[in-house]
């Protein structure tokens, strides 16, 4: 017996005539008979005897529903579940990303994952991409310089170069591309190591060539920098995509030749199945960029 024979039989059981059965399946009341009809012939067993209206189950009919009934209640309980389950796979898929990203990264990818026009729907959380993943606020999180974690699986999709940013009267703004070592003699405006991964890698790069990074100003994101430098002077460090908005804001932009690129990493929880449209998102992100 196959399924559909199975819910044949099972419905016939269940309600004891061909015409309900007929009802309850969507189909005629002679296509319930002839199937019924090959069925008993296929298994070489009588299963009904008609009575009146109604179909009176043998004792090889009940002895197989009873052997079937896990397989109905399974097909029941399947049957209640596809409703939650389209209505999470037409969930919107959201994004946790740091502001550069969101603001100068993102957007050509969405497009090409079929999001111009608005055709899918979106939720973009620009936060902490890290505590989004961890306390199920985000599907995907897209970050720079995000070291490896065990919970996290992650993918590398594009790299992306620091530079500096200086007000236009500020002496190394005279130079067309600096150093650590020039940028480590002014007060920096940069990021906390301890909890940035950004500020961890250009930690790291200043602690290779035997310097020392300290900071005068602490702040969180790449945003911050460039309204700090720009308020009190100062050099700050950022990635090539904030200077785009920034450099015509009384700002201009140095690239550090000692730095590395930083890389650009989309995440998810490890070892989670991803719904379709998060899978197909990520597939975008991971290709390369025209």
């Amino acid at each position: 017996m196959d399924l559909r024979e199975l819910e044949l039989f099972g419905t016939l059981m269940r309600v004891g005539t061909t015409t309900e059965t007929a009802r309850l399946l969507g189909i005629s009341q002679p296509g319930v008979s002839g199937q019924l009809k090959r069925l008993e012939s296929r298994l070489g067993v009588s299963l009904f005897h008609r009575t009146g209206n109604r179909l009176e189950p043998t004792h090889e009919a009940n002895e197989l529903f009873a052997l079937a009934v896990p397989i109905f209640n399974t097909h029941a309980l399947i049957r209640s579940k596809l409703p939650a389950l389209r209505n999470l796979a037409s969930r919107p898929v959201s994004v946790s990303a740091t502001p550069a990203l969101v603001e100068g990264f993102i957007g050509p990818i969405l497009i090409r994952a079929g999001y111009r026009n608005w055709k899918k729907r979106i939720v973009l959380r620009v936060h902490s991409p890290e505590d989004d993943l961890r306390s199920g606020e985000a599907d995907i999180g897209l970050q720079m310089a995000l070291p490896p974690k065990a919970e996290f699986q992650a993918y590398k999709i594009g790299h992306i170069p620091l530079v500096a940013v200086l007000r236009k009267d500020h002496p190394l703004a005279q130079m067309k591309e600096l150093t650590c070592a020039a940028v480590s003699t002014h007060p920096l405006v940069c990021y906390n190591a301890d909890w940035s991964p950004m500020g961890g890698t250009i930690r790291a790069a200043f602690t290779a060539l035997g310097l020392s990074y300290d900071p005068a100003c602490v702040v969180p994101f790449c945003a911050n920098v460039c309204s700090m430098v720009r308020a009190c002077g100062g050099v700050g460090i950022v990635d090539a995509m904030t200077v785009r908005d920034y450099v015509m804001q009384g700002l201009v932009s140095r690239p550090i030749t000692d730095i590395p690129n930083v890389s650009i990493i989309a995440f998810h929880r490890r070892n989670e199945p991803l719904r379709a449209p998060v899978q197909d998102l990520l597939t975008a992100l991971r290709k390369p960029v025209a």
